[in-house]
């Protein structure tokens, strides 16, 4: 069997691991931004029309009132000319922050505002996000329906071997754990002066505390008891604190923030992979200890995924738009060009 000792030591080194990914992808992306910089600082910046390729705008010629599409140049155009509309220079302003989280009253009053809004999310969904929650209905009814034979299969083929797999990857989905690896995250990035470490830190613990609400919610309301306790997989007692089996709460939390890990560091699949491992492995350990139904598990890991989802969508720095306005001019006159950008 695995020392404990051991098992503590390889959990801190896939921490390390990931730490050293979070660094490498950092210093990738800043040396992505100063590429862009000099490539942006050798562009000839003087002329009102750049050939570089940029948001696309639509522009009214003022004289000839005739609507014309063309390619935007550098926004650095705002820069040079101050007679932009007011309104829709602070628009943009409020919008390139979007994305922008700090650990102060906003984040908690966000918490709150999140999960209202995930709590609300099925009357906002279209014919595909319905799709969706049916796969995921699908998938769950059939993972019940084999709920017993996959018991007897994992209890039958479980050894020391098992046993110690699933004690390694237990603490990945407890609380306990979980809490205190985020906050040395945070503070890594906070005073490392590592911003998207920060941020990933913060939108991992939004996510954990939403998706654990949720988690909490479906437990008492379906009542439904641990394999453990010897009874079929179809009981349902409804509203109670001791029938907590469905759903799993380890698998559902781990996947909320492997969830936001893989997606804020998407450009290291090394990252996604080592993160969804843990989160699949976690779910592993709660059917050999003998703690959660399969049905529970796979529920948990699609509550986790979209709700963290939601989550990354509400934060996103894809979701604003950028507007703004300033003169134009060229062979057939002048006027105003509002430019947008996604």
């Amino acid at each position: 069997m695995m020392n404990p000792d051991n098992s503590l030591k390889f959990q801190w080194a896939i921490f390390a691991v990931l730490g050293l990914c979070f660094m490498a992808s950092s210093a990738l992306a800043d040396v992505t931004d100063v590429i862009a910089s000099e490539n942006e600082g050798s562009m000839n910046t003087g002329e009102i029309r750049s050939e570089v390729l940029g948001p696309d705008y639509f522009s009214v010629n003022s004289l000839s009132e005739e609507f014309v599409f063309e390619g935007a140049g550098d926004e650095l155009l705002l820069a040079a000319n101050n007679s932009y509309s007011s309104t829709l220079s602070e628009r943009t302003e409020r919008s390139s922050l979007r994305g922008n989280i700090k650990l102060d009253s906003n984040y908690f009053k966000g918490i709150f505002t999140d999960t209202g809004y995930a709590l609300t999310s099925p009357w906002r969904w279209d014919k595909s996000d319905w799709a969706t929650a049916s796969v995921v209905a699908g998938v769950t009814g059939i993972f019940f329906v084999l709920d017993d034979d996959i018991k007897e299969e994992v209890q039958g083929g479980r050894s020391s071997t098992t046993d110690d797999i699933s004690k390694f990857f237990e603490p990945f989905g407890n609380g306990a754990f979980q809490i205190p690896v985020l906050a040395g995250f945070y503070l890594y990035g906070r005073f490392g002066e590592n911003d998207k470490l920060e941020r990933m830190a913060l939108l991992a613990t939004e996510s954990f505390l939403v998706t654990g609400l949720f988690n909490t919610a479906l437990k008492v309301v379906t009542g439904r008891p641990r394999p453990s306790k010897g009874e079929s997989a179809d009981t349902f007692t409804g509203f109670s604190t001791s029938n907590n089996s469905f759903a799993s709460g380890h698998t559902s939390t781990v996947f909320a923030i492997a969830t936001v890990v893989a997606n804020e560091y998407e450009h290291t699949p090394l990252i996604a992979l080592i993160s969804y491992g843990i989160a699949t492995m976690t779910g592993f350990s709660r059917l050999n200890d003998n703690k959660h139904w399969a049905s529970d598990v796979v529920f948990g890991a699609a509550l986790g995924y979209f709700t963290a989802k939601t989550i990354l969508k509400l934060h996103s720095n894809k979701k604003g738009r950028h507007f703004t306005i300033y003169p134009h001019a060229d062979h057939r006159g002048g006027g105003l060009t509002l430019s947008t950008r996604f």
